[in-house]
Parts: structure tokens; sequence; C-alpha cells
């Protein structure tokens, strides 16, 4: 009887998941754009942009991102950002598993590194994929091209990564994504990204959000540059 008692529990929850399944085709776009400035004992300014480009289809995601920073403090530049991000999975018939491909751009005049691109593929799976939560898991192999202010330097990663979506409300979310890579041949060299937020529409346009980042290279050109980059923001995005 216990068991049967333990299994109805757990069917519970995946027969609700299977009522709010992904049937259709749907885009969710956002944009938002930040400026600070600040002048007295220091003068500082700094400028943002957050861009997002998701799809979701019954056989397939594509996941899309764009995050720019540029600030001066005290007449000198201490953020200069620009990372682009494109992940494509198609679901392999009717399981949660997916197949897909990563790829990113990515540069950052403070850390001396001019230009990092990396593609390849990966393999993931869904433990919840529903029109109100999402949650997955997926590891993969990446060709890497770097170049900094002093090295140019081409070599494979292994990249691991998660992402979770609750849309708790109608109108509010939140969303929590972390990857990690790791060069294949000296795991040492190794970075991670952290990105986590809470976003509550104010109207069909427009919401209002706050969104923690969270950037580590375990090793750095200088000793003058921190392992993490911590950047919280807040304001007001525009959907499309």
């Amino acid at each position: 009887m216990k068991k049967i008692i333990l299994l109805l529990l757990m069917a519970l929850p995946i027969a609700g998941f299977a009522e709010d399944s992904i049937t259709n085709t749907t885009w969710k776009s956002s944009i938002a754009l930040g400026a600070t400035y600040k002048t007295g004992n220091t003068e500082q300014t700094l400028f943002t942009l957050n861009m997002k480009a998701d799809q979701k289809a019954p056989t397939h995601d594509w996941m899309n991102s764009l995050y720019a920073e540029q600030g001066k403090t005290g007449g000198k530049q201490t953020q200069g950002q620009v990372r682009g991000q494109s992940n494509y999975r198609h679901m392999f018939g009717q399981s949660n598993f997916f197949g897909g491909w990563f790829a990113e751009a990515y540069t950052d005049s403070i850390k001396q590194i001019r230009t990092r691109i990396k593609t390849g593929p990966d393999l993931g799976y869904y433990f919840v994929r529903t029109k109100k939560m999402t949650f997955d898991v997926s590891a993969g192999l990446n060709a890497v091209y770097e170049r900094t202010a002093t090295t140019e330097d081409s070599y494979a990663e292994c990249r691991l990564a998660t992402h979770f979506v609750w849309n708790f409300v109608d109108n509010a979310s939140y969303y929590f994504t972390a990857e990690y890579s790791a060069d294949v041949e000296d795991t040492n060299n190794g970075s991670g990204l952290l990105v986590t937020g809470l976003k509550n529409k104010v109207n069909e346009h427009l919401s209002m959000f706050i969104e923690l980042r969270d950037e580590y290279d375990n090793i750095v050109s200088s000793s003058k540059i921190d392992h993490n980059d911590l950047t919280i923001m807040a304001g007001i995005g525009y959907d499309f």
C-alpha cells in the first residue's frame, strides 16, 4: 500500500507537467540598457547592454544572449567586455535527451583578452521541460581560439552547464544559469559564468528585473585582476 501511495505522489507532478507541455513555437526576446554616473570624490561611469532571445518549440530550443559593459573610474577604464552566446538544442524524439551546438564570442579589455571564440557540440538532459519550468544539464566539447595582448592559442575544452527557469506566477519568473569550462590538457586553465535573476512584467512590453552575474577565471593575466568579477544590475527592460 505504501508503494502504491508513493507511486501516486510521484505521478501527480509528472501528470501536471504533461498538461503544461510545450506544444507550439514561441519567441521571447528582451533588451535592457543601463547607465550609471557618479561624481564627487570619484568620477565613475558605467554603461551596460543586456539582450536575450529564446525560442522554444516541441522539437527544439534555441537560446541566445548578448551582454556588454563599458565603464571608467577616475578617468581610467575599469570595465570593458562583450560576450555573445548561442545554443541550439534538438530533442531526441519523445525523450528528454537533446543534442545541440554551442558557440560563444568574448572580449575583455581589462583581462587583456582581445578575442576568445569557442564552438562545439553538446549533449544534455531535461529533468523538466514545460511552459512554466525548465531544468537541464549538459556537457560538451569546444574548439577554442584565444588571442590576448601577448599570446595566441588554440585548444580544446570541456564544458558543463545547467539552466533553470521557473515562471512561478503569470507575470514573474526566476532564472539561473551556471557553466564551467576547462582546457582538456590543462584543467587549471578554467573559467566559469553564473547568471541568476528575477523578472517581473509591468505590462505587455515592460519588465522590472534584478540580475547577478559572476564571472570566474582560474588563471588571470595580472595580480591586479581579481579571479571573480561580480556585477549586480537592476532596472527596466523592453520585451518584444
